[in-house]
């Protein structure tokens, strides 16, 4: 019947004319879709690639080049744009003058970069998915509520950073080695602020907090060595895959009864609501793990290993906080008063920001910027930290200077960038425009809030031996997870300045 009425209805007047016309344009569009591509590619080839592979090599050693001794290309790059052959795509380093052309420009989206870096169409994976609304939940819960009460969980924050500390660290008077917990140390304490005292001292929450990231790495990994036309069907059978997905079903189960509890008491809220809402809210949970808790233990440990490399800063450190919270107490207002702590914890993400490379972007549409370089649809891009060693913004770039913004506050010029959660193209470290990370602010309180605890309760110094290196693995900087301490607690102190 399906063949006959085709045979018909193609007899009609003006019906092979139409088929046709249709064709054609669909070929014309084509042609043109591929022309276009294969123009882009070829005006991309005018940037030099920095790891291309030798004429008889495949793009396996730039990829590895890359994973191992990315330092070394960008150095070989920098100050002008240039490509990198990374273990996932090419990309395209741009000098650091570019960063105030693009912080704003929609044209350059973080969420399709996250998507392709982390295969967010895998539905284990769809923190990263740019279509499910989870990135502008989490920025407006950051930017509308977490940030503006700020000043009224401070008091919480510490009150749990004591018993954290009590229970991680303990009371003992006697020098000990400890290896480095910083890790759960931050998961207990942003978990007090997002969860509140139900979960953030439940042992199963905290290790997927903590195991989440890791395994989702893991996972990612795993499903890239499939071809992406085939992540669909195998993705549920990919064992670290199957992992993540187990903890986001986990985490769904400690995160229900808490949702329930607070829908009882509200009367805005159906209980039918509350499955999906529990979801919702552990994937939003998970995400905030992903993005906040592993980076601000990464700066946490990296400013405790400064100051045992730097260890004249510590008693000024402590003169300075006792003064200010005897003043002011630990307030939101208190810890904006500790300068030096600020810029000492700025001076030690100058130095070791958690990667070479920010303000990372995927190109949605072909752009030619201002200094003529051509950027294809569909290309990634980014710029090189090595701006935080420029001369001609620093001053002895090279030095580590723990006053070094303290002194800036003497220049109109540079006043407002001194701080430790503003931005510039010369320090990226929490991105640049309307992209910077929105929790920039409540990281700064909880590093210094965990600081003040540290300086002021506990002696500290590297174990004998111990040099923390920084693990470099493509763009990636992490501070040394196994470097050890030697901790004794201080006697004699007035704690209750931490919680008045």
């Amino acid at each position: 019947m399906l063949d006959i009425f085709l045979s018909e209805s193609l007899q009609l007047p003006g019906t092979w004319l139409a088929v046709n016309l249709i064709i054609t344009i669909a070929a014309i569009a084509l042609v043109r879709e591929i022309g276009s591509r294969c123009l882009a590619k070829y005006r991309l080839r005018a940037l030099p690639l920095v790891n291309g592979p030798g004429l008889f090599e495949s793009d396996k050693r730039s990829r590895e080049n890359f994973l191992f001794n990315a330092q070394s290309l960008l150095d070989d790059g920098y100050a002008k744009a240039f490509r990198v052959q990374t273990d996932n795509a090419q990309v395209v380093v741009l000098a650091p003058e570019c960063a105030s052309e693009i912080r704003n420009d929609d044209r350059f989206s973080f969420t399709h970069l996250l998507a392709e870096d982390f295969l967010g169409h895998i539905p284990a994976f769809i923190n990263f998915s740019p279509h499910n609304g989870l990135n502008d939940m989490a920025k407006e819960v950051l930017t509308k509520k977490v940030n503006p009460s700020l000043g009224l969980v401070t008091k919480d924050i510490s009150a749990e950073a004591t018993l954290t500390f009590r229970d991680q660290w303990t009371d003992n008077t006697g020098m000990y080695f400890r290896n480095d917990n910083i890790l759960e140390i931050v998961a207990r304490i942003s978990s007090r602020v997002f969860l509140g005292p139900e979960l953030c001292r439940n042992f199963a929450w905290l290790r997927i907090t903590v195991d989440y990231t890791t395994n989702l790495f893991f996972g990612v990994v795993a499903l890239k060595k499939w071809r992406r036309l085939l992540h669909p069907i195998v993705w549920r059978f990919v064992p670290e895959v199957r992992k993540v997905r187990q903890q986001i079903e986990e985490a769904v189960r400690l995160i229900q009864p808490v949702v329930d509890k607070r829908i009882a008491g509200s009367r805005s809220s159906a209980a039918s609501s509350s499955k999906a809402r529990s979801y919702h809210l552990a994937l939003l949970q998970l995400g905030f793990s992903l993005a906040a808790i592993h980076t601000t233990t990464d700066h946490l440990s990296q400013a405790l290993y400064d100051l045992c490399s730097y260890p004249e800063y510590i008693e000024p450190l402590r003169d300075e906080l006792v003064t200010v919270l005897k003043e002011s107490g630990m307030t939101k207002a208190g810890l904006f008063k500790l300068k030096l702590m600020d810029s000492f914890m700025k001076e030690s993400q100058r130095f070791k920001p958690g990667a070479m490379v920010m303000m990372r972007r995927l190109v949605m549409e072909d752009v030619t910027l201002s200094n003529g370089v051509f950027l294809p649809r569909g290309i990634q891009i980014g710029f090189p930290l090595r701006s935080h060693f420029n001369p001609k913004a620093y001053s002895e770039p090279d030095k580590f200077d723990g006053y070094r913004y303290v002194k800036m506050a003497d220049d109109p010029e540079k006043e407002m960038f001194r701080h430790f959660v503003s931005t510039s193209p010369e320090h990226m470290a929490f991105g640049f425009g309307k992209h910077s990370c929105p929790g920039r602010f409540f990281a700064a309180i909880e590093v210094k809030i965990a600081l003040c605890h540290i300086l002021l309760k506990y002696d500290f110094k590297l174990a004998e031996g111990t040099t923390p290196t920084v693990m470099k693995m493509g763009w990636n900087l992490v501070s040394d997870p196994m470097a050890q301490l030697m901790i004794q607690r201080r006697e004699g102190i007035d704690e209750s300045i931490l919680l008045g």
